[in-house]
Formats: C-alpha cells, sequence, structure tokens
C-alpha cells in the first residue's frame, strides 16, 4: 500500500525512534481499509521525501507559532470587547503598514513573518496594557529579543505585568548602581512575584522552569 503523507511528529525512544504521520483527508478512509491489517506486524516503510517541498514547508509558519498568534489575538479581543476576526484584520494592517511584508495569510506565511507579527502583538500588548493569558515567551522562536523588549517596555518577561530590571551578573553589595557601568551586565525584567521567586529557586532553576535568561541590554 502507497500512500502521501506528511511526517507530523519525531519522538526519540530509548530503542529507536517514533515517527507519527499525517494523512490528507482525501486518503484517510483508503488507509483505515488496509491499515488494521497490518497492527502488530512487522512492515516494511519507504521515506520518499520532496527535499525541495520539505525545505519550503519548513520556512512556513508553524503551528506553535500560529497558535501563539491566535492566543495573542484572543486576548486583546477580550481587552477590547471586539471580536477576533476584526482584531486579526486590524493588528495585520497595522503591522504592514510598520514593516516593508506585504498581505498574508496566517496559513501559509514564512516563519520568519510569523515570528515578527508575534513580536508586534506582544509590544501592542505590553503598551497599551493588555494581560497575557499565558506565559509570553512560550512558543518564541526569538527569545532573545522578546526579552529585550520586556526590558524596553519594563514588563516581566514571565508574565507580562508591570516589572523592573534584575542584574543577573550581580553590580555588588554597596556599589552605588547609579554610579556603576552595567552596560555589559545580563538583566532580566521581573515583577515582584517572580523577581521573589527567582531569589527563592536559584538563576539555574529559574531559567529551566520559564526558559527566560538575562541578556545585554541598554536602555
Amino acid at each position: 500500500m502507497k500512500f502521501n503523507c506528511e511526517i507530523d511528529n519525531i519522538k526519540t525512544l530509548k530503542k529507536g525512534m517514533k515517527i507519527t504521520l499525517a494523512i490528507n483527508d482525501k486518503q484517510t478512509l483508503e488507509v483505515m481499509k488496509n491499515i488494521y491489517n497490518f497492527m502488530d506486524k512487522p512492515i516494511t516503510v519507504d521515506l520518499l521525501i520532496d527535499e525541495e517541498k520539505q525545505i519550503e514547508r519548513m520556512k512556513q509558519i508553524t503551528p506553535e507559532q500560529r497558535k501563539k498568534i491566535y492566543g495573542l489575538l484572543k486576548d486583546i479581543a477580550t481587552y477590547t470587547g471586539d471580536n477576533k476576526e476584526n482584531i486579526k484584520e486590524a493588528t495585520k494592517s497595522s503591522f504592514i503598514r510598520a514593516t516593508e511584508y506585504e498581505d498574508f495569510s496566517l496559513s501559509n506565511c514564512s516563519k520568519d513573518l510569523a515570528g515578527d507579527y508575534i513580536e508586534f502583538l506582544i509590544r501592542l500588548c505590553f503598551e497599551a496594557g493588555i494581560p497575557l493569558k499565558e506565559n509570553p515567551a512560550e512558543g518564541l522562536d526569538n527569545i532573545e529579543s522578546y526579552l529585550r523588549i520586556c526590558l524596553e517596555q519594563k514588563k516581566c518577561c514571565v508574565c507580562g505585568r508591570e516589572g523592573e530590571e534584575h542584574h543577573v551578573d550581580t553590580i555588588g553589595m554597596g556599589r552605588d548602581r547609579t554610579k556603576v557601568d552595567d552596560s555589559e551586565n545580563r538583566k532580566m525584567c521581573l515583577c515582584r512575584e517572580h523577581h521573589t521567586e527567582y531569589h527563592k529557586i536559584g538563576r539555574k532553576n529559574f531559567e529551566k522552569k520559564y526558559y527566560v535568561y538575562g541578556v545585554i541590554y541598554n536602555n
């Protein structure tokens, strides 16, 4: 039996690996008619991959990015009382005017464009004081750029609430921070709650838990 499919997920196991395949609707019934004949039986699979198509697909928006975008649009819609579709069209238009991008679709736009649009939406939420339901850092490819936005907007990089600079590279006890050049010191922006947690569990555990870290930032 031969059928076209896409590799949906790959997971490394202790012994071997697990590959999940995605089959389109047109072939699902045909595959279902035959697949049960091979349950619990060894089979040989030939993976014939269209290299050019696969490379092009890897450049496109990821499911994680798409989920992140719609989550942010929902947060804006909840805050403003407008519906999500209106918010999407309005923010897309503003994003296009602010950048060199042309009109795009969230179904097949580029991965880079999606990343820039996510940063645009996060900055918009921070500037407008829109509360975010999920950790803003989750699902981001360019986490360093996001961490700098948080420092610029004085928003906690974990929850998006009002925050203040936290020095990852300590300046030292007894030194006047207003007179110390900290331009080469790593920093992150944290709210009081997450600042307290940082000191309670330590840098390594905090970074591992929230996937954030200090960056060099000069305001």
